[in-house]
């Protein structure tokens, strides 16, 4: 099975994230981001942090959505694959994407912003597909959505916004990010491979 996706689709769905974090960027109350209890409401700044600009909102925003949604779509792998690769897979994206959202919900809660309450659109959708698959098919799109072409967009997003976000926190976050979302990357792909030989 090919599972290359074609080479427009990750700057169509980063705009499409785009769009989305902008919409989130007014209304966001409180969020879930390790898919636990915890919750986090927007406040005053924190002492000695300056509030985002609208730029590094964006930013910040699409990458808290695309966090919860690879600790929810990893949750469903870890408890309905098929393959134990795929299974361990999901096991991974919890714990890691767990952990750097936490740090990304400090980072936020430090400057005054709440992560989005729920999950875009588009990301809900992907997720609600997921959870009415079993089996292989579930394995197969799980790998090609949560595992390829949605850390094709994360990575894009960390290579922008370790370049270009003005607030040298959320910089060094994402440049502290992006090895491990190539390494989700590199072993989505391997596990493809191995699905496909």
């Amino acid at each position: 099975m090919n599972f290359a996706p074609p080479s427009s689709r990750p700057s169509t769905l980063l705009a499409l994230a785009a769009a989305a974090a902008l919409a989130l960027a007014t209304g966001c109350s409180s969020v879930d981001l390790g898919g636990g209890s915890g919750t986090a409401t927007a406040g005053a700044p924190g002492a000695g942090a300056a509030a985002l600009g609208m730029q590094d909102r964006v930013f910040a925003l699409q990458a808290a959505a695309g966090g919860m949604y690879e600790v929810q779509a990893g949750q469903l792998a870890a408890a309905r694959a098929a393959d134990p690769q795929v299974q361990a897979f999901g096991r991974m994206l919890v714990d890691h994407h767990t952990l750097s959202n936490n740090e990304l919900l400090s980072l936020l809660q430090a400057r005054g912003l709440a992560a989005p309450a729920a999950l875009p659109p588009q990301l809900q959708a992907k997720l609600a597909r997921l959870q009415g698959l079993n089996g292989p098919e579930f394995d197969r799109e799980f790998i090609r959505n949560a595992g390829l072409l949605d850390h094709q967009v994360q990575i894009t997003l960390a290579e922008q916004a370790s370049r270009d976000a003005v607030d040298p926190a959320l910089r060094a976050w994402f440049a502290k990010n992006l090895p491990v979302l190539r390494q989700h990357l590199g072993a989505a792909q391997a596990v493809a491979g191995s699905m496909a030989g």
